[in-house]
């Protein structure tokens, strides 16, 4: 008898006990286990900062290479800008590009020295060493708004003035930055007069 009462008075107390620890389970609110995730614009890295260089043919020359007439020489006064990070313009090519189904020839600039009659500068001078874009310009870093200008002469075998301006040639100028980011300049239509800006 005496255990009996122990158990219920046990019993009595225990379920009080229980029946409020089960409300304070319920009442607990549940933990938030979702994570949100960062959308594609936060977790892109930021553009790195590069060079926006720019070229434009100011100017066309075509004459006969010195002592080999069957060659042409086309000297071009080039202009550079940059609107992006400070770069050097370098490993310049021309592409002569004549309609009718040949293939564009493509040729390195060749360095020659000597003073003679400016591209386009009706009757200035220049100094062809020292006004050479291939050499000047990767001695001088282009900054935004900057403007870099020099000659680039380039030799075409067995060809001439008159050959190239009745095919309607075209011609534009490649080059690369420090970066190996490729530019190309407008076409510039031979026989037609560079639009300056």
């Amino acid at each position: 008898m005496h255990r009996r009462k122990l158990f219920s008075t046990t019993l009595q107390f225990i379920i009080p006990v229980l029946a409020l620890a089960l409300t304070g389970c319920q009442g607990k609110p549940a933990e938030n286990t979702t994570r949100t995730s960062q959308s594609p614009a936060q977790t892109a890295t930021p553009a790195t900062p590069r060079p926006l260089l720019a070229g434009r043919i100011d100017n066309v020359s075509l004459y006969p290479v010195p002592n080999n007439a069957s060659d042409l020489a086309i000297s071009l006064v080039v202009s550079v800008t940059n609107a992006g990070e400070p770069a050097v313009a370098q490993n310049w090519k021309l592409e002569v590009n004549s309609p009718g189904g040949q293939e564009p020839i493509v040729v390195e600039p060749v360095h020659v020295s000597g003073v003679v009659d400016k591209p386009g500068g009706q009757g200035q001078k220049v100094d062809l060493a020292k006004e050479d874009l291939a050499i000047k310009a990767t001695r001088t870093s282009i900054t935004a708004k900057d403007r870099l200008t020099g000659i680039l002469t380039f030799m075409l075998k067995e060809t001439s003035e008159s050959k190239l301006a009745s095919n309607n040639t075209r011609l534009a100028v490649h080059f690369k930055d420090q970066q190996g980011n490729s530019y190309q300049s407008p076409q510039v239509a031979l026989g037609a007069k560079p639009k300056n800006k």
